[in-house]
């Protein structure tokens, strides 16, 4: 209680002192928006990860096969391609006060119902206050959250990415976990690093003249989608933060344009470096577990993103992502100690934009590739589970983008997943180690 009793009035102080900052008069705003990802795709080699095996004694037995067994032939409809609508969100914000402020997001999205048929639902993906308790002249300022909150190192590398319509960011993006047989059926599980938004608590610290900010979280580590009361007694813990070294710098350039009635500064246009610690569960069962044992999924990583404009038109981006894992479950025998494993994530993207008058800045060429090892320390003999196997895999991704306005993006890309084995099924049953998709991507957020 003298803990909770010194921490309030910390906060009352802080506030206090904060109401004289109000130099302006406040009116109360409410902003509505939205952001959509859709497009066209098409499956151009006619394969996809296997599903169905021929499990038959005479015809199907083939111990150098991924899964033991030969895949069924024409296991799905050959030169699939589609319309699709990845994501769309409705964003209302509104400042209701110099301290306070909300936002909601409805996420429009996908389910497939019990009767196999796929149906549009929307569910909340944010629903968050803001309190800002502490804003300095400097820039620097103290902000608390509460509700369904943004997981802001996804948010934040997307930014520096800039394509989250095009593929989701390495800790966001769906890998492959595991895939086992059963039966003549192959049963395939996609994960990623943790949730995109999780109900919790965020404080957001950003540093005299916005040199860099921090991210501090305690998440119930279930996910936006998971509201299972009865498994998150314990909290997730998050740290994330982001600097900006040059930032004093760059401002300085672009305030010197503004008065040049110029948009843009040569040369250095942005640099930033983060990192993030995650400690927690992430929603893993806390109850039935063998001699008292817990499950720990803990995941770290760092960042980099550099952007040079050249004179006058156009510019180069450079970024990447590195993202570690290391996790424990509970062993289900009580003569065996729990189960260790890790594993490691690497991202690498370039954009360049030709320095072309004529271009505007509007056409982009972008290259990405992503690693990701869902067990560093397994021998990576057979796509099984976490245990015993490594299991690389790849995404590589080739486009070129087209920027209209400000607020609308076209573009064309070709992205390729790669395994370490014969993972993927051709047509005519010939099996191969790549899953190749041809896209047009539509982006629009205002």
């Amino acid at each position: 209680m003298r803990h909770l009793l010194i921490a309030v009035s910390l906060l009352f102080v802080i506030t206090t002192a904060s109401f004289g900052q109000n130099k302006t008069e406040f009116k109360p705003e409410v902003k509505i928006g939205g952001t959509m990802f859709t497009g066209w795709t098409d499956n151009i080699d006619n394969s996809d990860f296997i599903g169905k095996l021929d499990t038959s004694a005479s015809t199907g037995v083939n111990p150098g096969s991924a899964f033991g067994f030969n895949p069924v032939k024409n296991q799905f409809e050959t030169g699939k391609n589609s319309f699709y609508l990845d994501r769309a969100y409705i964003n209302i914000r509104a400042s209701l006060t110099p301290q306070i402020s909300a936002r909601i997001t409805p996420d429009i999205t996908s389910i497939v119902d019990q009767a196999g048929v796929t149906q549009w639902t929307y569910q909340l993906k944010y629903g968050f206050v803001d309190y800002t308790p502490l804003a300095m002249d400097n820039g620097s300022s103290l902000t608390f959250e509460v509700g369904v909150l943004p997981n802001y190192w996804i948010n934040n590398v997307e930014k520096a990415y800039g394509f989250r319509g095009v593929q989701k960011t390495l800790t966001d993006y769906g890998w492959t976990m595991s895939a086992s047989r059963n039966g003549t059926t192959v049963t395939r599980k996609t994960g990623s690093y943790f949730s995109s938004a999780d109900l919790g608590l965020t404080a957001k610290f950003t540093f005299p003249d916005k040199i860099a900010d921090l991210y501090v979280a305690v998440l119930n580590g279930n996910g936006y989608k998971n509201l299972a009361y009865d498994q998150n007694r314990f909290k997730d813990f998050m740290a994330s933060a982001f600097i900006y070294p040059l930032q004093g710098t760059i401002k300085q350039n672009m305030d010197a344009a503004k008065k040049m009635n110029k948009t843009r500064i040569d040369g250095i246009a942005d640099l930033t470096v983060g990192g993030f610690a995650y400690m927690g569960k992430l929603g893993s069962n806390e109850y039935g577990v063998v001699n008292g044992g817990s499950y720990k999924n803990n995941r770290f990583g760092g960042m980099a993103n550099f952007k040079y404009n050249f004179k006058n038109f156009g510019y180069i981006k450079v970024g990447g992502e590195l993202s570690l894992q290391s996790n424990q479950v509970p062993s289900s025998t009580p003569a065996t100690s729990d189960s260790t494993f890790s594993a490691q994530g690497i991202s690498t993207w370039v954009e360049f934009n030709p320095p072309i008058e004529m271009l505007q800045e509007k056409l982009m060429f972008t290259f990405r590739y992503d690693t990701f090892t869902p067990n560093t320390t397994g021998p990576g003999t057979n796509l099984t589970g976490f245990t015993g196997d490594a299991n690389k895999q790849s995404l590589m991704i080739i486009g070129l983008m087209f920027k209209p306005s400000s607020v609308l993006t076209l573009g064309l890309n070709y992205q390729s997943q790669g395994f370490d084995k014969n993972y993927i099924v051709n047509y005519d049953g010939t099996t191969k180690s790549t899953l190749n998709r041809l896209y047009f991507n539509t982006i629009i957020e205002f």
